[in-house]
């Protein structure tokens, strides 16, 4: 397995990484996720927003020169004020492993690229969110050492 940046030139590659994660949580919460059915918008948003982002890296996860997997994570400031202590965190916006490689170690070694970048930052803490009903994600994310610090809940109102 390598695990390199990602570049502008991965964007076809991410686009197909980011297809089975979206799907998921399209199929599973259709009110608030949307099917990757339009990847003009997914490769615009890869090439507007998070290449553009000066405090994100894209890390790309190959086995035997196939892309596998990818995570994008940032760097957040967030400035001490009257109620808590400022924090600097990475928090990892996406991640996905292609189904057929999810076993095999990329995910773990995502993740574990994005904790020796927060070492080498000096930043003590990487965050992510998943959803409620992804409890795969959740045992996954548990067996790397991540533990639940916030729920964040929400009702739908109609009308």
């Amino acid at each position: 397995m390598n695990i390199r940046p990602g570049t502008l030139e991965d964007i076809d590659l991410l686009v197909e990484l980011n297809t089975d994660v979206q799907r998921l949580h399209a199929n599973a919460l259709p009110h608030l996720f949307k099917q990757p059915d339009n990847p003009a918008a997914i490769i615009a948003d890869f090439r507007e927003r998070i290449f553009a982002d000066v405090d994100g890296r894209v890390y790309l996860a190959e086995i035997d020169g196939e892309a596998a997997g990818y995570v994008y994570a940032r760097v957040n400031h967030r400035p001490d004020n009257a109620y808590t202590y400022a924090l600097d965190t990475i928090h990892i916006d996406q991640i996905g492993v292609k189904p057929v490689y999810q076993g095999l170690g990329c995910g773990r070694a995502l993740i574990h690229i994005v904790i020796d970048w927060a070492r080498a930052e000096k930043i003590n803490r990487v965050t992510l969110d998943t959803a409620g009903f992804n409890t795969e994600a959740q045992a996954f994310f548990k067996k790397q050492g991540f533990e639940v610090s916030t729920y964040r809940m929400g009702v739908t109102l109609s009308g």
